[in-house]
């Protein structure tokens, strides 16, 4: 169930990272537990190989965590809650701090890159200003200054204040978390390109059935065997093939394209 939701490509899955983390570790502490020596057996191997990537001495990737984070129903408070239920109070602690800590460093470097465009801008309405009007540019340039620090003192506290922000319901299942960053982005300017780039992020690109599939490659032979430039040709005409006005016998084709092929190649008999 974990591995279809890590894999799904048709929706946001970043956010659900720690949640089915935080369920993985949950469900192997209890069978750690079990009074059945296999299943406990296999439990505790299992979890050796967690504890081997995602324990607490492991170089985690934090950004995951503030995917999490991103997500309005739950933010930091969740991921506090769950970190107090696996660890001690200090490890919680410590887990916290670095995931918030990050998300700071993260969104610090965002508004460093606005502030840059935003310099870049006024430079440049100050020459149009110049070249249009006669006016005291000087004043024009302190006042522009005056706005831009402002709004960067505003734009700090986004961070703080997404935080303390009441949290939308967790058991909205239908919340489209990227919508709901797209409404509010006035109200979060900086922060919601930090959520836009890290939602974005697949936590998995790769298919369920390839990972647990056991049958070899999926192109047969054959296909997996086609020349660089029959593939080429495949892929630009496949729109025009199957629309055209006039139906077109597959079969046929693929034997043209293969006497192409051994044309190209010089194995004519």
């Amino acid at each position: 169930m974990v591995t279809l939701k890590f894999s799904g490509s048709l929706h946001v899955t970043s956010n659900s990272f720690f949640n089915e983390l935080i369920y993985m570790h949950t469900n192997l502490l209890q069978l750690c537990k079990s009074r059945d020596n296999l299943l406990s057996g296999m439990a505790m191997n299992m979890m050796s190989k967690f504890e081997k990537y995602w324990g607490y001495g492991a170089n985690q990737n934090f950004l995951l965590y503030v995917a999490n984070v991103l997500d309005p129903r739950l933010k930091l408070k969740y991921v506090k809650f769950c970190f107090g239920e696996l660890y001690d109070h200090d490890k919680a602690q410590l887990l916290t701090k670095k995931v918030r800590d990050n998300l700071v460093s993260l969104y610090e470097f965002y508004l460093k890159a606005d502030e840059v465009v935003d310099d870049n801008r006024h430079k440049q309405d100050v020459n149009d200003a110049i070249d249009d009007m006669e006016i005291d540019v000087n004043t024009l340039a302190r006042f522009k200054r005056h706005l831009l620090e402002e709004d960067s003192v505003e734009n700090r506290n986004e961070v703080e204040r997404y935080l303390v922000d009441g949290c939308e319901d967790p058991n909205d299942d239908k919340l489209d978390i990227l919508g709901w960053w797209k409404i509010n982005a006035s109200k979060y300017k900086i922060l919601s390109k930090v959520a836009q780039h890290v939602l974005a992020i697949p936590i998995s690109t790769v298919a369920s059935e390839s990972a647990f599939s056991t049958g070899g490659h999926i192109l047969d032979q054959f296909r997996s065997s086609l020349s660089l430039v029959t593939v080429q040709a495949l892929i630009c005409c496949q729109n025009w093939l199957h629309h055209g006005p006039i139906l077109v016998d597959n079969t046929t084709l693929m034997n043209d394209f293969e006497t192409y092929e051994n044309l190209e190649s010089g194995n004519v008999s």
